[in-house]
C-alpha cells in the first residue's frame, strides 16, 4: 500500500513543499548549482522557526511529536505549527492548540480563545508560510498515494 507525507492531526491549513537541497559553488560556471543532497532536518527547522518568529514574535520554539511523523516546531497565538517530510515532500501545517483550551470550565471563554486562534490563521497564515507553499494536494489514490499540483 502506498502512502504520502503526514501533517498535524486536526490541521486548519497544510502547505506542501519540496524539502530543500544544498547548493554548491561551481568554479567552472562561476555560479551556484543545486545538488541532490538534502538539507539536514535541524537546518530546515531552524530556518522555518527563524523566519516565522522574526515576523510573529509570540511564537515559541519547541520540539515535540504529534504522533510518529509530524514534529511540532512552534507554538503560540493559541496555535501549534508542525513539520513533516516523506521522500522529499514536506508539509508545514497549523492547528489550534487545544491543550490549554480543553480544560476551560467556561464554554464561552473556550470558544472565544479558539476563535482568536482561527482568526490568526485566516489573517496571517498565508503570509507567515508563503515560503513553504509550492504544491496543492488535489487528491489521493485508493492506495494512499497523494496527487499534487504546483501552486501558481
Amino acid at each position: 500500500m502506498g502512502r504520502s507525507v503526514d501533517y498535524l492531526n486536526r490541521s486548519e491549513r497544510v502547505n506542501y513543499f519540496t524539502w530543500p537541497t544544498l547548493w554548491v559553488y561551481d568554479e567552472d560556471t562561476d555560479t551556484d548549482v543545486e545538488t541532490d543532497e538534502l538539507w539536514d532536518a535541524r537546518d530546515v527547522i531552524e530556518d522555518i522557526q527563524e523566519t516565522i518568529t522574526s515576523n510573529y514574535p509570540d511564537f515559541d520554539r519547541c520540539s515535540r511529536w504529534d504522533g510518529r511523523e509530524t514534529r511540532i516546531i512552534l507554538e503560540g497565538y493559541g496555535l501549534e505549527i508542525g513539520l513533516s517530510e516523506y521522500c522529499g515532500l514536506a508539509t508545514l501545517s497549523v492547528r489550534v492548540d487545544e491543550g490549554p483550551l480543553e480544560y476551560s470550565e467556561d464554554d464561552e471563554a473556550y470558544e472565544t480563545d479558539k476563535q482568536k486562534a482561527l482568526n490568526w490563521i485566516n489573517e496571517n497564515w498565508d503570509e507567515a508560510a508563503k515560503h513553504w507553499n509550492q504544491y496543492a494536494k488535489i487528491g489521493t489514490f485508493s492506495n494512499g498515494e497523494g496527487v499534487y499540483e504546483k501552486v501558481k
